[in-house]
């Protein structure tokens, strides 16, 4: 390989003044025909698979975003399920308070009085405020939240407005 080198560097001149061969042009030509074809049949696969794999990492990407970066369904779920039982407890605890409030007023009554349905009225408040603790407890273990919220309202409403007359009742012969 390196004669040929060697000859083109020691003789400059031979190869500035030939002309080629009669047909070399056209030898030259296919030849380079042959040379592009074989190498388009050659890079057409890689150039395609190289195509379809930045298409594939772009793909992936993508999916891989909306994956990670939207909400799925069970978030979403789970989300709705968190705000429903923080709306529970939120209710639950709004209307024990009142509950509590008329249950001390008429506790303050009731130690107020020498009345011989104390006991029995005693007895009667320890049963509604241990029917209520295990009311909200049995449905708060439902399925359907917002059926659990209206039936949670509705007996707290029932229970406060019995207590409300048992208070008024009351408030007719003693004063706290």
């Amino acid at each position: 390989m390196n004669d040929w080198r060697n000859y083109i560097k020691e003789n400059p001149g031979v190869l500035d003044d030939r002309e080629p061969n009669e047909g070399h042009f056209k030898r030259f030509e296919e030849r380079l025909n042959r040379l592009n074809k074989r190498e388009l049949r050659v890079r057409s696969p890689m150039t395609y698979s190289f195509v379809l794999s930045i298409a594939a990492s772009i793909a992936v990407l993508v999916l891989a975003g909306v994956r990670f970066f939207t909400p799925s369904v069970e978030a979403d779920n789970q989300l709705v399920e968190k705000r429903m039982a923080d709306e529970f407890l939120t209710t639950d605890h709004f209307y024990r308070g009142q509950m509590d409030r008329q249950i001390a007023d008429i506790q303050c009554k009731l130690d107020n009085t020498d009345s011989p349905a104390r006991a029995q009225l005693e007895r009667d408040l320890q049963s509604l405020l241990d029917e209520n603790t295990r009311f909200v407890e049995k449905i708060q273990t439902g399925e359907n939240e917002e059926l659990e919220l209206f039936y949670l309202v509705k007996h707290y409403k029932t229970n406060l407005r019995a207590l409300q007359f048992i208070n008024e009742k009351l408030g007719k012969y003693v004063e706290c």
